[in-house]
């Protein structure tokens, strides 16, 4: 897989995708990542990228031209929105996107090219989106003041699931939110500390009972601390009464 980052601030990136795991799976070559600075593709002698927005009022908006000008020395051509292609996404981050979650990151990572625009002010002159086949994504609700951290995020969250990159890959299985749950709580030696014991099922070595016994302490942990996501869950009758004994509040479809 490659990464392109597009970005106003190439310098960001420059430690912040080289650590731990996704620095060591670069090294190896399993993705490739190429950090674009916008400002090559102005068409003014003064690198300008923003411009103020018509209709008045404060902020800045990127300006069209130069995107356009970056995404076209890419290889990619205007096309009807819709008409995507799977093996590779033009990713706008937008406060207005949709919601990063595991799934999309697991649908991101069965491509070959991911190309991430780290949106900036206001947001991105609309007639882009028009132009391209774009996806926007948000990492949460809150404002950044740019878009580099969450391009960040985007990329950690997709090359982690690509293969090689983790050591252990079914670590990443039983990743929070890798079946739309929350994760089980999890233990290491000692087998107590300050009289606390990790339980007893955990020691046993009986899996079938571990895997059950974790599954049971994961959807405990969402109706304390993510009841929403239990809608999202694929429930047995008996995991169903469990919850409804813990929380009878909770709506289960």
């Amino acid at each position: 897989m490659k990464f392109e980052i597009i970005t106003l601030f190439p310098d960001y990136f420059n430690q912040a995708l080289r650590q731990s795991l996704l620095g060591k799976a670069t090294e190896k070559q399993l993705f490739e990542i190429e950090i674009i600075n916008l400002r090559d593709f102005a068409v003014d002698r003064h690198k300008t990228v923003d411009d103020t927005p018509f209709g008045g009022g404060g902020g800045m908006v990127m300006k069209v031209e130069p995107l356009d000008r970056c995404l076209t020395a890419l290889g990619y051509d205007h096309r009807y929105k819709g008409a995507g292609n799977e093996k590779e996404r033009i990713i706008l981050t937008s406060a207005s996107g949709v919601m990063l979650d595991q799934p999309l990151a697991i649908k991101y990572s069965l491509a070959d090219r991911l190309t991430i625009i780290c949106g900036h002010y206001l947001g991105v002159d609309e007639r882009l989106t028009a132009l391209y086949d774009i996806d926007e994504v948000s990492i949460g609700d809150y404002i950044l003041s740019g878009g580099e951290p969450a391009g960040a995020v985007i990329v950690d969250a997709v090359a982690r699931l690509i293969p090689g990159v983790l050591g252990n890959f079914e670590s990443a299985l039983n990743d929070s939110f890798m079946n739309q749950i929350l994760g089980a709580p999890c233990y290491t030696r000692p087998a107590e500390y300050k009289g606390l014991k990790v339980p007893e099922t955990l020691l046993k070595g009986n899996h079938a009972e571990i895997e059950k016994f974790r599954r049971c302490e994961a959807l405990k942990t969402c109706v304390q601390r993510r009841p929403d996501l239990i809608k999202k869950a694929d429930l047995t009758d008996d995991e169903i009464k469990m919850i409804r004994k813990l929380d009878e509040k909770i709506e289960i479809d």
